[in-house]
C-alpha cells in the first residue's frame, strides 16, 4: 500500500496472530549465565483492515531479560486486546499505552512495536530506515564465539575469519585461566588485523574484572561488555576507572531512564542498545538520543533473533549515527533460515533491503509449520 492508497483515519488492526517461533541452533550457544540449543522466540503478525500486514519478533534470553517464551505468550495475549481496533499509525500512543499496561516484559513489547513500525513504513511506501530519517551507510558486524573449551577457540576463530569477518566477539566471564587461554588462541588464529571484542555477561565482580582486563591488555581488546552484575553501576564505574579496556553497559541498560542513570553516574563510556531490552524501536530511539546527548557511542546488539528481528535492528541502527558498533549476527547461528528477504551479509558487511517496511517476512512454508498460540 502506498501513501496515496492509504485511508489513514480508517486504518485499523483487525487481528493479531501469535506463533511459537522455535529455531534450532547449529550448536549449543553458551554465555556466562546460561546456554541454549534453540531459539525459543515468538512471532507476531499484525493484520490491518486494509490488507497491510506487519511482523515482529520477540527473542528472550531469560538470564538477561527475565522472560521466557511462555511468559511472552501470556503477555502477548494481553497486549493483543489493547491493540485490536486501534490505528497502527499511532505508534507513540500505542507504545506508551503498552508500557503503561506492562512496565516490564520488554521482549514481547519489542515484537508489537516492530510490527507497528513495519506497517507504518509500508503505508508510507518507504524502507524503515528511510522512514526513521536515516540513509544507507556502511555497517560491519562482528561474529560471536560463545563460551567453549579454550582448546577449540582457535579453530572457531579461524572459521570466523574464513567466513570473511574481520570483527570477532568473544564470550568470557568464567575463570581467568580459561578466558586467557581462550583469547590467546583466538588472537593467534585470527591474526593481528582482526578486531576482538569481549563480553563477560555479568560474569565477574569488580575485583575479578580489573584483574582479568589487566591480563587481557596484550590482546588489544576493543571493549568489554558488562563485566559486573547489572545493578552494580558503582562496580562498573570502578572498573571503567581502573581498566584500560573500555567498558560497555549491556544488561544494565534497558530503558531511557537506565541510559540517563548510567550517564549521570559516568558508569561506562559505551552503551549497548537491543530492541529486546528497550521494548522496541520507539524506546530505542529515546536511548540513542540520550546517549548522543551524553557523548556515549552505542552498539546495536541482539539476542537470538532470526533475520526478521536482525533486519529491524539494522534499520534502527542505520538511522542513528551515534550507533557505531554492530553485533547483528544471531541468525547466523541458526540451523534453519525461516525468513524471506531481510539483510544480506558479505565479508561482515551488511546490506539492507530497500523494500517498504522492514523488508523481511517469514517464509510461507515455514510459517505453516508453526504453532499458533490461541486464547
Amino acid at each position: 500500500m502506498t501513501t496515496k492508497e492509504a485511508d489513514y483515519p480508517k486504518l485499523k488492526i483487525d487481528d493479531i496472530r501469535i506463533y511459537r517461533f522455535d529455531i534450532p541452533l547449529k550448536d549449543v550457544f553458551e554465555i556466562a549465565t546460561m546456554s541454549i540449543d534453540n531459539a525459543q522466540n515468538v512471532l507476531v503478525q499484525m493484520i490491518t483492515n486494509q490488507g497491510v500486514v506487519g511482523w515482529g519478533e520477540a527473542s528472550s534470553l531469560r538470564s538477561i531479560v527475565g522472560e521466557t517464551q511462555l511468559i511472552n505468550f501470556a503477555a502477548a495475549k494481553e497486549l493483543k486486546q489493547i491493540f485490536l481496533g486501534k490505528n497502527p499509525l499511532a505508534v507513540a500512543a500505542l507504545v506508551e499505552e503498552m508500557d503503561y499496561f506492562l512496565p516490564h516484559n520488554t521482549t514481547i513489547k519489542a515484537a508489537f512495536d516492530m510490527a507497528l513500525y513495519d506497517i507504518t513504513a509500508q503505508v508510507a511506501g518507504l524502507p524503515l530506515y528511510l522512514y526513521l530519517g536515516g540513509r544507507q551507510r556502511e555497517i560491519e558486524t562482528d561474529l560471536t564465539i560463545g563460551l567453549c573449551d579454550p582448546s577449540e577457540a582457535g579453530e572457531k576463530a579461524t572459521a570466523v575469519r574464513e567466513m570473511g569477518f574481520r570483527m570477532i566477539k568473544v564470550k568470557v566471564g568464567t575463570n581467568l585461566q580459561d578466558d586467557f587461554t581462550r583469547l590467546t588462541n583466538i588472537r593467534k588464529a585470527a591474526g593481528s588485523e582482526a578486531v576482538i571484542r569481549i563480553d563477560a555477561n555479568q560474569g565477574w565482580d569488580r575485583i575479578a574484572a580489573i584483574t582479568n582486563l589487566k591480563a587481557f591488555e596484550e590482546f588489544e581488546v576493543e571493549f568489554c561488555e558488562q563485566p559486573c552484575r547489572a545493578p552494580d553501576l558503582a562496580g562498573m564505574k570502578f572498573v571503567s576507572e581502573h581498566a584500560s579496556i573500555p567498558v560497555m553497559a549491556d544488561e544494565s541498560l534497558f530503558s531511557p531512564y537506565d541510559a540517563l542513570n548510567i550517564i549521570q553516574q559516568d558508569a561506562a563510556p559505551y552503551l549497548n542498545i537491543k530492541l529486546t531490552k528497550s521494548g522496541g524501536i520507539y524506546n530505542a530511539l529515546k536511548i540513542a538520543h540520550i546517549a548522543e546527548a551524553g557523548a556515549r557511542p552505542c552498539m546495536i546488539g541482539c539476542m537470538a533473533e532470526s533475520k526478521l528481528g536482525i533486519t529491524a535492528a539494522t534499520h534502527f541502527a542505520t538511522a542513528n549515527s551515534n550507533v557505531r558498533f554492530f553485533d547483528l549476527d544471531s541468525h547466523l547461528e541458526h540451523a534453519e533460515d525461516p525468513v524471506e528477504g531481510g539483510i544480506t551479509i558479505e565479508n561482515g558487511m551488511i546490506t539492507l533491503p530497500d523494500t517498504p517496511g522492514i523488508g523481511a517476512v517469514p517464509a510461507p512454508d515455514y510459517l505453516r509449520r508453526l504453532e499458533e498460540i490461541k486464547e
